[in-house]
């Protein structure tokens, strides 16, 4: 039977991960200050006592945005984090003796919003790890603020390479828990080098429309990091500002001029207008499509667009060769009746990026609980840990209660907590390496179909 990279990482590296790596983070970034130079390989703690909760409580700060992309899902980010809490606070008492406190939170309301005073009150309440559903611009700028803090970062949104840019200072306090661009392009790339249509274009060829974001170039860079190789290419492609999609009936157009094998639309629910456009545009005299290529929709484009007000003027079947994608695992029922007994109105919007964000808190109680400690740096530093562990849970409960019953033996017990956005771990910048995402299609009514799990891994 083949051994899986998990169960590799379990076998071989769960003694450095999950006592080497967390109990070396305990005594370098602890009470005692920052231990330079390289860390020891050890599996017991340099110190002889005992092992033991801490009396502090953990305190937990929230930053997102109701401007751009990230609109679209900071009702559902806001809504998971705060169920998360209730749950470790009402249903598993807490941590260490106390309630878990997530702080009132900070929502940006338009881009280039200096963040560093909200840092700062954050960290004078407290505060020693921060959730984040920001854009890659404002994670950059406030990285500065969040490292002077010594705050562990949780972000559960941003993709593009710039985040781990040299010039960006991240003191190894930043997680992110999303498949970045490089992930997303190489799957994208597959699809269109893998072509093989008469009525597409040449095999490797994409056409790329995105709003003119960071994240948006971002995601072009890496499609031509892999297709420029074997021979593909960019035919066409078009920015435009956020919110202001223009001339439709030019856009697809541009698409046509030079029909490719993969159109990626890298933006929001202005994607099925232009779809209906396309599809109309390549219809015969039969009215079937003589150019027909695969699309493909970024998460801010996968909504059900039957519910949407565009839905009276979209084409039938316009949407048939699409397909979206969201992170994370299937949805479960328990999932989707905790958003929906908070708000109906997900049945329309959707849940996307909600099990990152009760993942992110629930993985800041479990760093704690494994660390033994509140500090920034501890938590960041067994955040990878504990999901590589050598014991299995699906929640906070099951997983603190395997390191308590170790911790009253004085031993340590390493948790692979596998949550609600299915199985992850982090790679050596602690970005997602490995995990899973949802597809989606369209029905001929335009109602947005079962999602189907698929897993994901960074390329090398």
């Amino acid at each position: 039977m083949a051994i899986s990279r998990r169960s590799l990482v379990r076998g071989l590296g769960a003694g450095m991960l999950g006592a080497g790596a967390s109990v070396g983070a305990l005594s370098a970034c602890g009470e005692g200050g920052l231990r330079r130079g390289r860390p020891r390989a050890t599996t017991t703690a340099p110190t002889a006592e005992a092992l033991s909760e801490p009396d502090n409580p953990l305190v937990i700060g929230q930053i997102g945005a109701e401007y751009g992309r990230m609109a679209a899902f900071e009702n559902a980010i806001a809504t998971a984090l705060d169920c998360a809490r209730l749950d470790v606070n009402a249903r598993w008492d807490g941590l260490f003796g106390h309630e878990i406190e997530l702080l009132e939170r900070h929502v940006m309301a338009e881009p280039g919003e200096d963040l560093s005073e909200a840092i700062r009150s954050m960290a004078e309440a407290g505060a020693t790890c921060v959730i984040t559903s920001i854009d890659e611009e404002s994670l950059i700028a406030a990285m500065p603020a969040l490292v002077e803090a010594g705050m562990a970062v949780i972000d559960v949104f941003t993709s593009a390479a710039d985040v781990r840019g040299p010039e960006v200072q991240t003191a190894n306090l930043l997680v992110r828990l999303s498949p970045d661009d490089a992930t997303i392009a190489a799957q994208y790339a597959e699809i269109a080098l893998g072509s093989s249509s008469d009525k597409a274009g040449p095999p490797g060829s994409v056409a790329y429309l995105s709003e003119d974001t960071l994240q948006g170039r971002s995601l072009l860079h890496e499609l031509e990091l892999v297709l420029n190789p074997a021979r593909g290419s960019i035919v066409s492609q078009q920015f435009y500002p956020v919110g202001d999609f223009g001339d439709v009936g030019a856009r697809v157009t541009t698409v046509l001029e030079d029909p490719p094998a993969l159109l990626v639309f890298n933006g929001g629910p202005e994607a099925a207008p232009f779809l209906s456009a396309l599809y109309e545009a390549t219809l015969d005299e039969g009215q079937r499509p003589k150019i027909d290529f695969p699309k493909r929709l970024s998460p801010a484009a996968t909504v059900d667009y039957s519910l949407d007000p565009s839905a009276k003027d979209l084409a039938p079947g316009c949407l048939d060769s699409a397909t979206g994608y969201q992170p994370g695992d299937a949805l479960t029922m328990h999932h989707e009746n905790m958003m929906l007994n908070r708000d109906r109105e997900f049945l329309r919007t959707g849940y996307a990026y909600s099990q990152q964000a009760y993942d992110a808190l629930t993985m800041a109680c479990l760093a704690a609980q494994h660390a033994l400690s509140v500090e920034g740096t501890a938590l960041a530093a067994a955040l990878p840990a504990i999901l590589t562990g050598t014991t299995d849970c699906t929640d906070y409960e099951s997983c603190r209660r395997a390191m308590r019953t170790g911790l009253e033996a004085q031993e340590r017990v390493t948790v692979s907590y596998e949550g609600r956005m299915g199985a992850l771990e982090l790679g050596p910048r602690s970005d997602a390496r490995i995990g899973q995402l949802r597809e989606y299609t369209w029905s001929e009514a335009h109602v947005l179909e079962l999602g189907n799990p698929k897993g994901f891994e960074a390329p090398s």
